[in-house]
């Protein structure tokens, strides 16, 4: 499902990248008051990933899709720094497949029921992936690309991450799409050990694949901006098992 095409990408020289930097807390203040601070900062950092600060690229096939944030002033923002400030080890991608007509096996010949996560954990047969539910390989494993590597260049830059997949399944007739939901997350922890992580839910698209033409596929962009409501319980259920945090159902009506 996931044939993962080496991009280029090229900065023009001269342009010059602005690092985003917090106000410093004033030092000698009481904990109460560097605690709200400190949540006021959270909440403005917060405000930088939004639908904007995420742009998409269709090309026939292919989707590219760009997390490259900027503060109000209109700069780049430092991904690493923003990570920090928020808490997490870094950015990368989940993507599930939600509806798949034909069906596909895993690595070990398993044949994956829907929602299953795009690569599953370790990887498809013709494709091999770690054994964490990110799109992005976190750590370095047998058979593993270094391009499917979240630190990879093409991947991961100072001010953005990039999304990639250029799916494909010849049996896919009129009218039959795979549909896939993306999200950006932020990734508090991992164990390698165990295999687990711990990951937050930052924003969330939806697309699919279809063949519209005999040796012809398209993607195309269903909802660019998913929110918790529009996820089913089952998809929300494998992203907890996975090791996502999901807000509660307070913290969801207090954000709509």
């Amino acid at each position: 499902m996931n044939f993962k095409i080496l991009i280029f990408f090229t900065l023009t020289a001269g342009v010059l990248l602005s690092v985003f930097s917090r106000d410093s807390i004033a030092y000698g203040e009481s904990n109460n008051n560097q605690k709200i601070n400190d949540d006021k900062l959270s909440t403005v950092d917060r405000d930088v990933i939004n639908n904007s600060s995420i742009t998409h690229i269709v090309i026939g096939a292919r989707i590219i899709t760009q997390f490259s944030p900027r503060n109000s002033q209109g700069e780049n923002i430092d991904l690493g720094k923003l990570a920090s400030d928020l808490g997490y080890d870094h950015f990368n991608w989940v993507s599930y497949v939600e509806k798949d007509p034909h069906g596909i096996v895993d690595q070990s010949g398993k044949r994956l029921s829907t929602p299953y996560n795009d690569p599953p954990i370790g990887g498809y047969q013709y494709d091999r992936a770690d054994r964490f539910p990110f799109y992005w390989d976190v750590v370095n494993c047998d058979l593993c690309k270094q391009r499917h590597h979240f630190q990879n260049h093409n991947n991961l830059q100072q001010f953005e991450l990039v999304f990639e997949d250029a799916p494909a399944d010849y049996r896919l007739q009129s009218g039959e799409a795979i549909e896939f939901i993306t999200s950006l997350v932020g990734v508090k922890n991992i164990n390698p050990e165990e295999d687990r992580a711990e990951w937050d839910i930052l924003h969330t698209f939806r697309w699919k694949l279809t063949n519209p033409h005999p040796n012809y596929s398209q993607v195309s962009i269903i909802d660019s901006d998913v929110n918790f409501s529009q996820i089913s319980p089952t998809l929300l259920n494998t992203m907890v098992l996975d090791g996502a945090t999901i807000p509660s159902a307070t913290q969801l009506s207090e954000s709509q």
